[in-house]
């Protein structure tokens, strides 16, 4: 039985349980597998999909997989016609004309930066048998191009970078601290994560409205199977941590777009860390108010620092109004 391996005082998978039961290639996977603390039930869904419901087109896409690989007995037998359809797809995307080039170099890098993501997110599944969900794939590919054309703008690279717009890229850079209203804490949270070992760290600094630290916290010892995990951990933890220091009204501030956006219902749930955000929202009204907003990575340097900082350490920690050493020039 699963509820024999979990401990139901700190809501954690028996590790001493799982190592000697289990074997140690599949030992960090298992305890990486996220678990909820308000007990939420188990149920099936179809984990082909984001939104775990099934369709005959996820079907049939898994059953030409499996016969691609193989695993029908079937492997070489027949090409489904949509291979068909899709190579006129590809041909057409060739042979596209666009008069304007700086559109053009535009496109042909947002395309190359996609290739480029779909081929190492094939080789995370293939080697490191790591799954992303669709919607974390195109939140690194964002990422990615962004992160490139921010350093493109900083540099000579060459006429044929050129076509690139800085002042939309300086705007994005201008994200400063906000002054808060009187008697609200915000807390800027963020995830530190190792794909070869799946350990994570996660942290949050609490700021009161005149930009003063108020508190802040780390948790250096568990292991995520995604990064998305580890960011909808760090938030959790920040709720918890902002209900026993008695912060009643906050602001939740944190880099992963994704985790945000389902959280204020923008976006259809993910139900990998399904159990997660039922945490969450059964926190959320334990507090007076409670506002969950995104913050570009650039921004959020504190909370960043102090996921980085605990992972390395391996352990908790936790801060009161003075703050560690090593945030003192990000503080100031």
């Amino acid at each position: 039985m699963v509820c024999d391996l979990i401990d139901p005082a700190s809501k954690s998978w028996k590790a001493d349980v799982i190592s000697a039961g289990f074997n140690r290639d599949d030992v960090t996977q298992i305890l990486s597998i996220p678990l909820s603390i308000s007990s939420s039930c188990d149920r099936l869904v179809w984990h082909h999909t984001v939104n775990e419901d099934y369709s005959v087109k996820t079907g049939y896409g898994v059953a030409v997989k499996l016969m691609e690989n193989g695993a029908l007995g079937k492997k070489g037998r027949g090409v489904p016609s949509e291979y068909q359809k899709q190579n006129q797809v590809w041909n057409k995307i060739w042979c596209l004309q666009v008069k304007d080039k700086d559109k053009a170099d535009e496109i042909l890098q947002e395309f190359a930066f996609g290739l480029w993501r779909l081929y190492k997110n094939r080789n995370e599944v293939v080697f490191n048998g790591l799954y992303r969900q669709p919607i974390e794939v195109l939140a690194t590919w964002r990422k990615n191009k962004f992160e490139f054309r921010d350093v493109v703008s900083q540099g000579d690279v060459g006429d044929c970078l050129k076509s690139l717009s800085p002042p939309k890229i300086a705007v994005r850079l201008k994200a400063h601290w906000q002054k808060l209203k009187f008697g609200f804490i915000k807390i800027n949270t963020d995830a530190a994560w190792c794909k070869n070992t799946l350990r994570v760290g996660v942290g949050w600094v609490g700021w009161d409205f005149a930009g003063l630290l108020q508190a802040a916290r780390g948790l250096g010892n568990g292991l995520c199977h995604t990064a998305t995990v580890a960011e909808a951990c760090a938030i959790r933890d920040a709720l918890k941590a902002c209900i026993d220091n008695r912060f009643d009204k906050v602001i939740i501030e944190s880099d992963a777009k994704v985790i945000i956006q389902m959280l204020k219902k923008e976006i259809s749930l993910d139900f990998s860390i399904e159990c997660i955000l039922g945490d969450i929202e059964l926190l959320v009204p334990r507090l007076t108010s409670v506002t969950f907003t995104f913050m570009p990575g650039e921004s959020n340097r504190a909370a960043h620092s102090v996921a980085k900082f605990v992972l390395k350490e391996g352990r908790v920690f936790a801060w009161d109004c003075i703050g560690p050493d090593f945030l003192f020039n990000i503080l100031a």
